[in-house]
């Protein structure tokens, strides 16, 4: 430094100041692009999925139904599962206005029911049924997402009320995931027996 030319010098100074005022600029970018993390789930937000999978469960039900696709015994249990359906919907509508929630509105036509049942991963389409075994197919798949879903649920909720209104409505989906398969596999109870391990998303 001592053979340095003052010219040399302030040559320096200046680089130097250009550099630390780049880097001042480029900081807040920086910040800008800094991925912030998501806000923590609520038990709003698990009944809300929650919701939205038994209100595709009972579009799928109405639809076949009002198809000519069943036959008597199938049209029966199909009512079934929409009745309780329409009562597990009930059910969790009033937990979640008194979460402060607000609930999600249903499958707005066949197109829309479509394409919530291709980001579950069900193969079937409700636009694309061709009888009584792919209508049945296609329930029981939405049944058997649905049971996952609570599955995930129980070990996220905190809520004790909801817990117990979760754990019913999954067994109930139990329920009809046998009901389902005796139909698919004439009544053939080993087949109708539902897996003992349940995996799922929400």
């Amino acid at each position: 430094m001592l053979g340095r030319t003052r010219r040399e010098l302030l040559i320096d100074g200046a680089g130097l100041a250009v550099a630390g005022a780049g880097l001042a600029l480029l900081e807040p970018a920086a910040a800008r692009a800094t991925p912030q993390p998501a806000p923590p789930e609520t038990e709003s937000d698990r009944v809300i999925r929650l919701l939205r999978l038994e209100l595709l469960l009972l579009f799928a039900s109405r639809h076949v139904l009002g198809s000519s696709l069943l036959y008597p015994r199938a049209q029966q249990t199909v009512g079934t599962l929409r009745a309780h359906a329409e009562a597990h919907i009930a059910a969790l509508r009033v937990r979640l206005t008194a979460l402060g929630g607000v609930a999600p509105s249903p499958p707005a036509n066949v197109a829309a029911a479509d394409r919530h049942l291709a980001h579950r991963r069900i193969s079937e389409r409700l636009g694309q049924l061709r009888g009584a075994g792919d209508a049945l197919r296609l329930l029981l798949d939405i049944e058997r997402v649905t049971v996952g879903a609570y599955f995930v649920a129980l070990i996220k909720l905190e809520d004790p009320a909801l817990i117990r209104l979760a754990a019913e409505i999954m067994a109930n989906g139990a329920q009809h995931e046998v009901m389902l398969t005796k139909l698919l596999d004439h009544d053939d109870l080993q087949q109708a027996v539902p897996y003992g391990l349940v995996q799922g998303s929400q």
